[in-house]
């Protein structure tokens, strides 16, 4: 299985909140990954006008135990990169379709293996016990983001799990407010600073409700506010625009919950799914019957 650390992606990222010294350290190394897996502390710290102890600090800052650790890992990383051909390439008007079919293509696979490194064991379970208890389920998500919601609520209907996903802000709080303490919110921002969700999420938490956040990887409102943070990557650019590869890893994000909580009493979500399959398909028999008997009539 192909494994990805994610560690370019939680470099571009940590720009948003590292010191100056550590930034200058991030940048280096996003813009010469393969030099910097040679180089020692002091080299590193030499080549980006930084010291030993800033280096230090921001492989500690990332996670890791040091800056051993970090080369390991990055070196790891980008040996899968180059092995499947992942690197983030740019796109320009006049290149042939084929590139443009294969950018898409790999920057989504990219979002898809970063985002299951990001995506924590212990946060991931705590998410989805919670939403096996759960008596209701909110999800809340505008733009794109609503339509991973709605793609949630089709799937855990299907076993018999009470949700809801509202397109419209006001229906959201007032779903928000009907909550209580046996109820779990899934609020889905890739910025994790959209102000309606904040908004409902807070009224949620205030009737009780436990929240369960799947956001990008930093130190957002959204992910300080939640009970359970599944962090999920992407790369955009201008016409992207957070809204392909960031919903793409979004929506493996909720496979990935529905599947556990599925599996975690398997007889009974196939029953439920069974039954739900068996009455779709009857409808349906039954308006092609309909249909048929309607031709009948209408024949000369």
């Amino acid at each position: 299985m192909v494994r990805l650390e994610g560690i370019l992606y939680k470099i571009r990222e940590s720009l948003n909140y590292v010191k100056p010294s550590e930034a200058a350290v991030a940048e280096y190394i996003l813009k010469h990954p393969e030099t910097a897996v040679t180089m020692t502390v002091n080299q590193l710290a030499d080549a980006c006008y930084a010291s030993a102890s800033a280096v230090m600090r921001y492989c500690q800052t990332l996670g890791y135990k040091g800056f051993k650790d970090f080369k390991l890992k990055l070196s790891g990383d980008l040996a899968v990169i180059n092995l499947h051909d992942l690197e983030q390439e740019t796109l320009s008007p006049d290149d042939p379709i084929d590139k443009m079919m294969a950018v898409i293509t790999n920057t989504n696979i990219q979002s898809l293996y970063s985002s299951l490194q990001l995506v924590q064991k212990d946060q991931f379970t705590a998410a989805y016990h919670l939403l096996i208890q759960a008596e209701k389920i909110d999800f809340y998500g505008v733009g794109s983001s609503f339509l991973i919601a709605y793609d949630a609520i089709q799937k855990f209907m299907r076993i018999n799990k009470a949700c809801t996903a509202y397109s419209d802000f006001h229906m959201q709080k007032v779903s928000a407010v009907n909550l209580n303490e046996n109820d779990v919110a899934v609020a889905i921002s890739y910025s994790g600073e959209t102000q309606q969700i904040i908004n409902c999420v807070k009224i949620a938490q205030s009737k009780g409700a436990k929240v369960i956040a799947v956001t990008k990887y930093a130190n957002s409102p959204l992910s300080e506010m939640a009970d359970a943070v599944l962090f999920v990557a992407a790369q955009e650019d201008e016409f992207r625009s957070a809204a392909m590869s960031s919903r793409i890893a979004s929506l493996n994000v909720i496979d990935m919950l529905y599947t556990a909580c599925a599996y975690e009493d398997y007889d009974r979500s196939l029953t439920h799914l069974n039954q739900t399959y068996d009455i779709i398909h009857q409808s349906q028999r039954e308006a092609n019957n309909r249909a048929e008997n309607n031709n009948r009539r209408t024949k000369p």
